[in-house]
């Protein structure tokens, strides 16, 4: 007669060498993969027989980023008077921002950049990419709201694009820009008014 069931001294064999390989594996993974594909090291013996210096270093271009910068200032520029006798040093017309701020669009991927106004505040902006055409929606979001409703105030296809709003209601306004393109895209957004920055949501 032939027996079918293996014998109990194989499964328990078979069973602690699955384990054995799973525990070693495991090992494995922690002290070697982890420091020298990802720059992990929760044991610190990557970083001892010099592992993480394998880990490849992040690509930046995915990831968006804001970051705020001077604000420019204006300059004073010599203009002669009526009679080209006498020349005055005067400011020159353009706007004083209040706030600069670059952000860096990944590409393939869109973002938002937000401030918060009560109703009747003021935004002034100028925004501008590096010379790629971008799409934007420039809208706002009521406070309190719960049924995603928003109100698009201009949106379009531009490299640039400036103006200013009156809040029509107290909430959450700005941008969303979308970078169809392969390569990340810079926008300068220089903005003045009775706001407070939220940043990139």
């Amino acid at each position: 007669m032939n027996d079918t069931n293996p014998p109990v001294q194989s499964l328990k064999s078979l069973f602690i060498a699955s384990t054995v390989a799973t525990l070693l594996a495991s090992l494995v993974l922690v002290v070697f993969v982890l420091p020298a594909e990802y720059g992990i090291d929760p044991t610190g013996i990557g970083k001892k027989i010099g592992l993480i210096a394998l880990a490849p270093v992040a690509d930046n271009k995915d990831q968006a980023s804001a970051i705020a910068m001077p604000v420019p200032v204006k300059q004073a520029t010599e203009v002669s008077c009526a009679d080209q006798t006498n020349k005055v040093a005067k400011t020159a017309n353009a706007p004083q921002w209040q706030d600069t701020v670059k952000i860096i669009v990944p590409p393939k991927k869109g973002l938002e950049y937000k401030f918060h106004l009560t109703k009747a505040a003021s935004l002034e902006y100028s925004w501008a990419t590096d010379g790629t055409k971008l799409y934007f929606d420039f809208h706002g979001e009521p406070k309190g709201d719960k049924t995603r409703y928003f109100k698009s105030f201009k949106e379009s296809i531009a490299k640039q694009s400036s103006g200013s709003l009156i809040a029509p209601f107290e909430g959450v306004h700005g941008w969303y820009w979308q970078n169809k393109t392969s390569s990340p895209v810079t926008i300068i957004l220089n903005t003045k008014g009775s706001y407070q920055v939220l940043g990139l949501m």
